[in-house]
């Protein structure tokens, strides 16, 4: 076990980080500090907030963002009289077929909800616009890193395709990742 003095590599001052914190702000200079095993370094956020929404938030959450492409190897269903069919190909193309935006809660969660969250901004696409970091934001900290963001993004692309009406028997995929950020986006 290897212990780490918690100051900002920014202003100095103590930091009051829990056991699975990986990136948080500093309370006094906002800087965002991430937390390794060989120590503290100061990390990358990018602010972001719909584009139709000009008030700021009160609270922001961080997401690894993932820009990719998830490519359909294999997407077998069974039919109602037992067959095999792919009658959700089309469907599952017309939404994997290009490069996007993929979204993974990064703070503290339940499987579940990391889950419906992911689900839920994949398949809408929001549209976030980068944004100024806010003077004094309150962001939760990141507890997921960016390779464990990928493994729970497979994790989100499986559930997508269970939810679709038809009976998944069997999946294989493979995800393109362009670039990753860490994103905080508001509440």
């Amino acid at each position: 076990m290897k212990l780490l003095l918690l100051r900002c590599p920014a202003c100095q001052r103590p930091l009051k980080a829990n056991d699975h914190d990986l990136v948080l702000l500093c309370p006094a200079c906002f800087a965002a500090v991430a937390i390794q095993d060989d120590g503290l370094s100061p990390a990358k956020i990018q602010f972001a907030q719909p584009s139709n929404s000009p008030a700021e938030p009160v609270e922001w959450r961080p997401y690894w963002i993932f820009n990719g492409q998830v490519t359909l190897h294999s997407r077998e269903v069974q039919s109602k009289d037992g067959f095999f069919s792919n009658n959700s190909a089309a469907e599952a193309e017309k939404l994997w077929g290009q490069t996007r935006r993929l979204y993974v809660p990064a703070w503290e969660l339940s499987l579940a909800a990391v889950q419906e969250i992911g689900c839920r901004l994949i398949m809408a696409q929001p549209d976030y616009v980068p944004v100024a970091q806010p003077a004094a934001p309150n962001l939760l900290p990141a507890v997921l890193s960016a390779a464990d963001g990928q493994k729970m993004l497979e994790f989100i692309v499986t559930a997508i395709e269970a939810r679709r009406p038809d009976m998944l028997r069997t999946l294989q995929f493979s995800i393109q990742i362009n670039d990753v950020a860490l994103w905080a986006l508001p509440e």
